[in-house]
Formats: C-alpha cells, sequence, structure tokens
C-alpha cells in the first residue's frame, strides 16, 4: 500500500564546520559541507560547499553550489555555480556553469549535454572528402 523507500529530504546530510571527514561520502539526497573532507563526495542531488569547507576530492552531484576551497574535479549534470569565494582547482565537466566575480577556478573545462547520448553522434564523414580529393588528384594528372 506505501512504499517503503522515503524520498530523501531537501538537505540530507550537513558537515558541521568544526568538523574533519577522511573517506568518501554518497548520498542520495543533498550534501553540504562546511568543515573539511579528504575523498570524494557524490550526491543525486545537490551538494554545496560553504566558504568554512575545504574539500580535497572528486565532486558528482546533480548542481553544485561553491564558496569554498577544492582541490579535484567536479562533475555536475545540472548546474556548477561558484560563487565569489569559490577556489576550485581540478578540472569540471558541467551542463551549465555560473562564476560570480572574485571566483578561482584553475583547470580545464567540459561542457556536457546530458539530452543526447554520446553513441548518437555520427561519425565524421572523412571517407567522402577523401575520395573527392583523391579523384580530383587523378582528374588533373
Amino acid at each position: 500500500m506505501f512504499s517503503k523507500k522515503k524520498a530523501p529530504l531537501a538537505m540530507d546530510t550537513v558537515l558541521g564546520e568544526f568538523t574533519s571527514f577522511v573517506g568518501n561520502i554518497e548520498s542520495e539526497g543533498s550534501v553540504k559541507v562546511l568543515g573539511r573532507v579528504e575523498g570524494d563526495i557524490k550526491a543525486g542531488g545537490d551538494i554545496y560547499v560553504e566558504p568554512t569547507a575545504t574539500v580535497n576530492g572528486n565532486i558528482y552531484g546533480s548542481n553544485v553550489y561553491i564558496s569554498g576551497t577544492i582541490h579535484g574535479n567536479v562533475l555536475s549534470k545540472g548546474l556548477l555555480h561558484l560563487m565569489s569565494q569559490a577556489r576550485l582547482i581540478g578540472d569540471i565537466e558541467v551542463n551549465s556553469i555560473v562564476t560570480d566575480e572574485g571566483a578561482i577556478f584553475q583547470g580545464n573545462c567540459k561542457m556536457i549535454d546530458l539530452s543526447k547520448e554520446e553513441n548518437e553522434y555520427p561519425a565524421p564523414k572523412k571517407s567522402r572528402i577523401k575520395s573527392k580529393r583523391n579523384s580530383s588528384a587523378a582528374e588533373d594528372q
């Protein structure tokens, strides 16, 4: 009659300002970090890295809001928002990005489109171009 699986809370996990955590964090909900994390953070919901937070690890989430310091890569299926106090040293793979004035980002950026599968993109038609060049060269001789 009722489903036993509960929906995640709006803010499922909060790591306090004076807390250090060593290891990986995984959550189906959202995660807010105010302290220090040594490890990866994976969340089905949003991830908030507050100004007092430091993360040494990779971050994977739906939307990622950074105003603290991250040394690692970020994969955001939706929006990555680097607020004015953000310090991000690492590569990012995002669908959309917003950067406030004063934010620091050092790394590479790859924009992803989740609406299309990678295998749906057609392969480039190099053979047709080569055949035209070869036939033109043959005609010139």
